[in-house]
C-alpha cells in the first residue's frame, strides 16, 4: 500500500498544504492545524494511489518494456506500481483509494467548503492528466494547476481571503516547482519506455535541449516567486525576516538552480533524476524554514 500511494513522495507533498496553512495564518489553532494534517495525509495518499489505479493498464505495458535504471528514484521508494505488477488486487486498490479519499473529503469539508471543492477539482485534474498521457505533452501544465490546488487546501483551511499577494505567489511558486522540479524531469527518466508506449512527453517530443531550457526556466520562476512570497510574509520582522528569505534563496540554489544548471549544461536522464530527487525535498525544507522562523519569532523578545 505504501508503494501504491508512493508513500515517500506523498508524505513529502503534505508539506505543501501545511505551508499554505502557515502562510495564511502564522498562529493557527492547534486543533485546526492537526485536522488539516490528517486530511493532507489521507488526501495525498489517495491521490497518488488513484494515479496508479487509473494508469494500471498503461503501467502493465510499461513493465513489459522496462528499461534498466541504476540511479535512485525517490518516486519508486516502497515498490513501483504494485497494482500493475500484480502484487496488489484491483479490489484492494479501489477500496484503499475510496477509503482515504472519503476521509480526506469529509475532513476538508469540515474545515471549509472551498477545500472540499479544491480536492474534487484536484482529483478530476489528476484523472484528466492520466487520460491525456498519449494525447499531448502539454498535459504537464495541468500538473502545475493540480499541485497549486493542493497547496491552497491548507490556505483556505485557515482563511477565505483571496486578495493577498502571498496567495498568488504561493500558487505560482508551487506550479513552477512542479513543472520544472518534478514533472518534466521525471518524464525524462521514462523516455525509453514511453517511446514503446506512445506516451507523449516534453523530453520525448521536443528533445533534451528544449526540455532542459523549459525546466530551468521553471526553476528560476520558482526561486523568484519563493523569494517574493517570503518577502510578502515577513516584511515586519526585520532581521528575522531577512534571514528567512536568505535561507529560502540558499535552499533554492541547492535544490533547484545548481542541479538545474548541471542539467542545462549536460541534458540527460542522470542529471534529470538528480534534480528530481533534490527538488522533491524542496517544499518540505521550505516548510522547515517557516516553522523555524515562527518558533524564533515567538522565542525572541518583542
Amino acid at each position: 500500500m505504501y508503494g501504491f500511494s508512493r508513500g515517500t513522495q506523498a508524505t513529502l507533498s503534505v508539506a505543501q498544504p501545511l505551508l499554505g496553512a502557515l502562510l495564511a495564518d502564522p498562529d493557527p489553532p492547534p486543533g485546526r492545524l492537526a485536522l488539516c494534517l490528517v486530511a493532507c495525509v489521507a488526501g495525498y495518499f489517495a491521490v497518488f494511489a488513484a494515479n496508479d489505479l487509473i494508469d494500471a493498464r498503461l503501467d502493465r505495458e510499461r513493465f513489459a518494456c522496462l528499461r534498466a535504471y541504476e540511479g535512485f528514484d525517490i518516486d519508486g521508494a516502497g515498490g513501483r506500481h504494485p497494482l500493475a505488477q500484480g502484487r496488489l488486487s484491483l479490489a484492494a486498490g479501489v477500496a484503499w483509494v475510496a477509503l482515504l479519499g472519503s476521509v480526506s473529503l469529509v475532513l476538508w469539508a469540515l474545515l471549509h467548503w472551498v477545500c472540499a471543492v479544491l480536492l474534487v477539482v484536484a482529483a478530476l485534474l489528476e484523472a484528466l492528466y492520466c487520460v491525456l498521457a498519449r494525447v499531448t505533452e502539454w498535459k504537464f501544465l495541468l500538473t502545475g494547476v493540480l499541485v497549486a490546488c493542493g497547496g491552497c487546501l491548507g490556505w483556505f483551511a485557515m482563511t477565505p481571503a483571496v486578495d493577498r499577494p502571498v496567495l498568488w505567489l504561493f500558487c505560482v511558486w508551487l506550479a513552477a516547482w512542479e513543472i520544472g522540479g518534478r514533472n518534466i524531469v521525471n518524464d525524462w527518466a521514462d523516455v525509453e519506455e514511453d517511446v514503446h508506449l506512445g506516451v507523449r512527453t516534453v523530453p520525448l517530443r521536443h528533445g533534451p535541449r528544449v526540455s532542459a531550457a523549459l525546466t530551468f526556466g521553471s526553476l528560476v520562476v520558482t526561486a523568484v516567486a519563493g523569494a517574493g512570497m517570503f518577502l510578502g510574509v515577513w516584511p515586519a520582522h526585520g532581521l528575522l525576516g531577512s534571514a528567512a528569505t536568505c535561507a529560502m534563496l540558499a535552499l533554492g540554489g541547492w535544490a533547484l538552480i545548481a542541479p538545474g544548471l548541471r542539467l542545462l549544461r549536460a541534458p540527460g536522464p542522470e542529471h534529470a533524476m538528480a534534480l528530481f530527487n533534490r527538488a522533491s525535498l524542496y517544499p518540505a525544507a521550505v516548510l522547515g524554514i517557516v516553522v523555524a522562523t515562527l518558533l524564533a519569532r515567538h522565542a525572541l523578545p518583542a
